[in-house]
């Protein structure tokens, strides 16, 4: 992890300039002569010792002080580099070297670790309760913790779980759901319990309000401090709405014109993406709104549309079964069929200007009208794009692109699969590989030339790498470690 450097410390130096010729210096020949005999002033003769020596000091403290302050220089803008990729949400802060085990926490919910206020916030659920809790994130210290909701008791009834959705970068609040519990044998009859909400400050644990909603939550999405939920009304149609997290005050409100009925008689599920700056309400109709305002901003034919992928400048991509990819304008407005899929990228720090789209053997790079830039053969799917370059993974392999032309850099094969994407500090790319002993361990490669650096062992059980405020995180099934440097 690139940390401040100390500048370069200059130590005083004394510069003496020993001229042979100095006949007054104690012990020499000149010393022992009448005054009358010896020369005069030293600033008066063919060759004065201090003009011989002081461009010479003052050409090695300009030196000495250029060095420090290019030193100053270099160390600051690394920083700066470096808190802009930790600032990239599923970016790693720069490594300077193989990381090491910080600090554990059970995994609770589905939520894993997030960041906000400073903190690494983590979810535990206790014998007694569901508590959310506020870490340092270099020693796991708990700073504040909150007892958000009891656990669900008693057999025969559904398992509470909370959740908290990640929020933006720089973002102090923290917003976690749960659905209230219910017995298992009435599920689907009756109404559904309510969906609560909890919004807390993230540097002191501190809450900020609490409220509910009592129709059927289908999606709950976060959106900078506000939260955008689905929730089915009680004759079948659904409605969107913007609320704010502290207090659920609805800002907007978008109320499907269909039930969710299918023709066969049973209903449909729908489903809630907010991708960018547009939220997307896929069921029997699909709606694309804008997320700051509910504005319908494209309106679908019957069906799901599975995947959208945000694009500069409030642009989208949307692909949907039966009807292919479509590249919108920022008004909704579609401009081009595009072939494949849109990629959602895990991670983008926004330095290319185009759209990634999965062709199957193929991935390809079109620019702001469809028209395609570049393509490459491959199985593998753009997993991050990071200054210029696009990495791709596979079950097989990981390997980078330039994201200008689309040339491969490097291609690292792998003897055996490995289930989850790997992650990038800006410099390396962090992958799972094999390590020979029937375990997976952490390989940090160049990004541009993959060439191998270092190697560490991966905690056991890793399912997923992940970019956590700057902090890499391997979680499993039942804990999240967070890695670091030593």
């Amino acid at each position: 992890m690139t940390g401040p450097r100390p500048a370069a410390r200059m130590q005083p130096v004394v510069l003496i300039d020993a001229d042979a010729d100095d006949e007054d210096a104690p012990g020499s020949a000149g010393a022992s002569r009448p005054v009358s005999e010896r020369r005069g002033p030293r600033w008066s003769g063919a060759r004065p010792g201090w003009r011989g020596w002081w461009p010479a000091a003052v050409a090695v403290a300009l030196l000495v002080g250029g060095a420090a302050v290019a030193t100053h220089v270099a160390a600051r803008t690394s920083e700066a580099r470096a808190d802009a990729i930790a600032a990239v949400p599923g970016f790693v802060r720069p490594l300077d070297g193989p990381p090491v085990e910080l600090w554990r926490a059970p995994a609770g919910g589905r939520g894993g670790v997030v960041s906000a206020g400073g903190l690494l916030v983590t979810v535990v659920e206790t014998a007694e309760s569901w508590r959310v809790q506020g870490h340092e994130p270099r020693s796991g210290d708990v700073v504040w913790g909150v007892e958000a909701t009891a656990r669900s008791r008693g057999p025969g009834l559904d398992p509470v779980v909370v959740t908290c959705p990640p929020g933006p970068t720089g973002s102090d609040v923290v917003l976690c759901r749960w659905t209230a519990s219910r017995p298992v044998a009435g599920r689907g009859e009756g109404p559904m319990p309510p969906t609560e909400v909890l919004a807390l400050d993230a540097r002191d644990g501190t809450r900020l309000g609490a409220w509910d909603v009592t129709d059927a939550v289908v999606g709950l999405r976060r959106v900078e401090d506000d939260v955008v939920l689905a929730a089915v009304d009680a004759d079948g149609r659904v409605r969107v709405e913007r609320r704010a997290g502290t207090d659920g005050t609805v800002r907007w409100s978008h109320r499907a014109p269909e039930a969710l009925t299918l023709r066969s008689g049973s209903r449909a599920v729908p489903s809630l993406t907010v991708a960018g700056e547009v939220v997307v309400l896929a069921g029997p109709v699909v709606a694309v709104l804008a997320a700051d305002s509910g504005e319908v901003v494209s309106q679908g034919e019957r069906g799901r549309r599975l995947v959208v992928g945000p694009l500069s400048g409030g642009r989208f991509a949307t692909w949907a079964t039966g009807t292919g990819a479509f590249l919108h304008t920022a008004d909704g407005r579609p401009v081009a069929r595009v072939p494949g899929v849109p990629v959602r990228l895990a991670a983008d720090d926004g330095s290319l200007d185009v759209l990634l789209s999965d062709a199957g053997s193929r991935v390809l790079a079109l620019d702001r009208d469809g028209a395609p830039v570049w393509r490459l053969v491959t199985v593998q799917s753009p997993a991050a794009v990071v200054d210029g370059a696009v990495l791709l993974w596979g079950e097989e392999g990981v390997s980078v692109a330039d994201g200008a032309d689309g040339r491969l850099l490097w291609e690292q094969r792998l003897p055996e699969g490995v289930p989850f994407a790997p992650v990038t500090d800006g410099r390396l790319v962090l992958a799972a590989e094999p390590d020979g002993l029937g375990g997976r361990a952490l390989v940090a490669r160049g990004l541009r030339d993959g060439v191998r650096v270092w190697s560490v062992p991966l905690p056991e059980a890793t399912a997923r790498l992940e970019g956590v405020g700057g902090a890499l995180v391997a979680r499993s099934d039942r804990e999240s470690v967070v890695l670091g440097p030593p």
